[in-house]
């Protein structure tokens, strides 16, 4: 009797071990779930390397653009000069990164500060509107935080998405805010989220 009884006991400390190695190998093999997205999505590097690139080309364009003299100074009132800013942007729209609803969205807002330049005479300083860089939404910035900063995009899978770029610049957490589209292949910006608009 006391045989048979630690033979019982023996036989289920082991099938209580099997038990247990069983429940183990299942928790070790069962497969994480992803609750976010990639970073090695085709789609989110494509867009990565997009706004990095343009803010590369656009720091070693800068000088020239700006020389382009997009606004007529002299006056009573600041007005466009329309062919300039044709070649301006046509400048910007060649260099790959930027859409043409970029491209026409921009006008716009320009179309806008020269209306409100009509109701001002101009002394001195930036004209309205023109406060900050329209691509880099500020006077002052970090070239590195704009060619290196992590993006991370929703809307992945689809021909648009919103797109935020966050990381450190000038010692201070940042954020930039986009809007990109793919046109034949290709991810192009169509909006850079600035608060800049002299209407609102």
């Amino acid at each position: 009797m006391k045989y048979l009884l630690i033979f019982c006991l023996a036989v289920f400390s082991f099938s209580a071990c099997q038990n247990t190695a069983s429940k183990t190998d299942q928790t070790t093999t069962e497969e994480p779930t992803d609750s976010g997205e990639s970073q090695d999505d085709p789609d989110l590097v494509a867009i990565t390397d997009v706004i990095h690139n343009f803010y590369q080309w656009y720091e070693e364009a800068q000088d020239k653009l700006n020389g382009m003299n997009i606004i007529n100074y002299g006056g009573k009132h600041l007005t466009l000069n329309k062919a300039n800013v044709d070649a301006y942007f046509d400048k910007i729209f060649k260099s790959g990164f930027i859409s043409k609803e970029y491209v026409e969205s921009e006008k716009a807002y320009l179309s806008k500060c020269e209306a409100e330049w009509q109701k001002e005479v101009y002394e001195d300083g930036p004209p309205t509107g023109f406060d900050a860089d329209r691509f880099f939404c500020a006077q002052d910035y970090d070239i590195k935080f704009w060619t290196t900063a992590s993006v991370s995009a929703e809307g992945l899978g689809t021909d648009a998405v919103k797109a935020t770029m966050s990381g450190d610049e000038g010692g201070s957490p940042r954020k930039q805010n986009f809007e990109l589209k793919k046109e034949n292949g290709k991810w192009l910006i169509t909006k850079i989220e600035c608060a800049t608009d002299p209407t609102e």
